[in-house]
């Protein structure tokens, strides 16, 4: 799983907030305002009030260290914006496959969007994480109410594989193989 968070993108929209030393938010709102703009960049050519209506189906949730957010196998029930603090994602099938997952990601959209179970599971390995979360029920309203702003999270899939697609492209190129 190869997580990526499309800086790459023209007009990369800088999250508007500050925080202090220890990254903790100032306030809600302004907790609110970094976590638009994180997903403002995984929305590009969206306008910011299109993707504010979005986020306002989202949840905060809070993990703490060693928390499982999901098992691999478990139903896909939700999408997830990780905020603040760092997770593992974890192959349990294959042992000593993980990676980090960076914040300003969103995890979990292919499950959601397609309705398959988790592929990893994912776990916070820091002091705490706040993620934003758009749950099922929220995510078929969407897609019946506005289907149109909905298509913001399958725009994010599709980058999403095709990124990974590439990766794996470009692994095959230089060792001349298959990953296994």
């Amino acid at each position: 799983m190869d997580f990526c968070v499309l800086k790459d993108i023209a007009e990369f929209r800088e999250p508007l907030t500050k925080s202090n030393n220890e990254g903790e938010f100032y306030s809600s709102d302004e907790e609110k305002q970094y976590a638009i703009g994180l997903l403002s960049n995984l929305c590009p050519g969206e306008s910011l009030s299109d993707v504010e209506q979005l986020f306002s189906l989202f949840k905060r949730e809070v993990y703490n260290e060693n928390e499982i957010i999901w098992r691999q196998g478990s139903v896909s029930d939700s999408a997830k914006l990780l905020v603040k603090g760092r997770l593992l994602s974890l192959l349990e099938n294959e042992e000593g496959t993980l990676e980090q997952i960076p914040t300003g990601a969103m995890l979990g959209e292919l499950g959601l969007v397609k309705g398959i179970d988790r592929l990893n599971t994912v776990q916070c390995v820091s002091d705490g994480a706040v993620l934003y979360s758009l749950d099922r029920e929220d995510w078929d309203v969407l897609k019946r109410d506005n289907p149109r702003i909905a298509r913001f999270i399958d725009m994010i899939v599709i980058r999403y594989l095709a990124h990974r697609v590439q990766h794996v492209s470009n692994r095959i190129f230089e060792t001349r193989c298959l990953p296994v």
